[in-house]
């Protein structure tokens, strides 16, 4: 998918040809992947929301001005404007998309109806139990990313991800090892 203008709307997610679109009020980053980011540099001059993961690895790895970062938290709906008088307002709530540390799918709600923007994400059947996927409410347009969705391509799950990572540490005991993640479950 690698960054979205979304059509009929005042937004834009993980694009960041700034000539491209000059009408978008707002955006968003779904996780920091370069696939992700291409076009985002230390110069860029707008609003960018993100998960507060995201936002802390923006900062570091863009140099993007702080006061440019907006992160909003994960589970929670937001109200945010859409227009520079405050007339016309959406909600997004950003869902943990199992992808990497900060990485969020997109709900957004307002005129344009709902909107569910995924990103890289990694199913699992949790996802459907709890808030706000979990409310039957009807999506209008569906942004799915389907790199791995090659009937195919078979992945380790994540438990087997998981075991093959602690063999191949326990194999190079002679080695430093260091993992980047904000939690581990071993």
């Amino acid at each position: 998918m690698n960054g979205t203008l979304i059509p009929n709307t005042p937004f834009a997610v993980d694009f960041w040809q700034i000539r491209k679109c000059s009408h978008v009020r707002l955006f968003f980053l779904s996780h920091l992947h370069s696939d992700h980011t291409s076009g985002l540099s230390s110069t860029w001059s707008r609003s960018i929301y993100c998960s507060p993961i995201t936002a802390k690895l923006l900062r570091w790895k863009f140099q993007v001005e702080e006061t440019l970062i907006q992160p909003l938290e994960i589970g929670e709906s937001h109200l945010l404007y859409l227009d520079e008088v405050g007339k016309e307002t959406m909600t997004v709530t950003l869902i943990d998309s199992n992808h990497c540390p900060g990485s969020v799918m997109f709900l957004f709600d307002g005129y344009f109806g709902t909107i569910l923007y995924t990103a890289d994400f990694r199913y699992t059947p949790t996802m459907f139990s709890s808030s706000p996927l979990n409310t039957r409410k009807k999506i209008d347009a569906l942004y799915l990313d389907n790199t791995n969705c090659d009937p195919e391509s078979v992945l380790p799950s994540r438990h087997e991800a998981t075991e093959q990572i602690k063999e191949i540490i326990n194999s190079h005991p002679e080695h430093d090892i260091v993992i980047g993640k904000n939690h581990i479950t071993l």
